[in-house]
């Protein structure tokens, strides 16, 4: 695995709801630099991170890096950890939604469409909700397996973004 990402291509196929195989490998991994940035390097620190880019996992990093079961001793609990890697998947299959194809082009932003292809209305802004809700629950789950080893240094991740609370009718 490519020490700048912890999820590579193929993982991120497997990880996230189904795509078409004909998505360029740049754009993805584009994708997942991106995310890695915005969600997963500020939830469990630089340092933490590039440990789980590396080799020569703990049992304890593995878990975190790709999920798995875990018994909570304090609740005598048995606990289900996603992993970074599935969160990550389902931030960068959000991002990839939200964008929706569109490419940077000399004549501005660019939406192709072909004959047998055509876009999402921009009104399935719950899709993206949902994905982005599965994405930060896993994500959340992570954490509180991180924080159980380590005391609870870490701080929760949820609500980064932006929440509107209509008042009256």
């Amino acid at each position: 695995m490519d020490e700048r990402y912890l999820i590579s291509f193929a993982e991120f196929q497997q990880l996230a709801r189904p795509t078409s195989v004909h998505l360029d490998e740049s754009e993805v991994y584009a994708f997942i630099r991106e995310e890695q940035d915005v969600y997963i390097i500020p939830a469990i620190g630089y340092e933490l991170f590039k440990q789980l880019a590396g080799s020569g996992l703990t049992d304890e990093q593995t878990i975190i890096l790709n999920g798995g079961e875990w018994t909570d001793t304090k609740k005598s609990v048995l606990r289900l950890c996603k992993g970074l890697k599935a969160a990550l998947a389902y931030f960068v299959y959000a991002k990839m939604m939200k964008s929706d194809g569109t490419l940077l082009s000399r004549a501005g932003s660019m939406r192709h469409d072909e004959q047998y292809a055509s876009h999402v209305d921009d009104t399935k802004l719950k899709q993206y909700n949902d994905v982005m809700g599965v994405a930060e629950s896993y994500l959340e789950n992570t954490m509180e397996y991180i924080n159980y080893l380590n005391d609870d240094k870490l701080q929760p991740v949820r609500g980064t973004r932006c929440h509107i609370h209509a008042i009256g009718d």
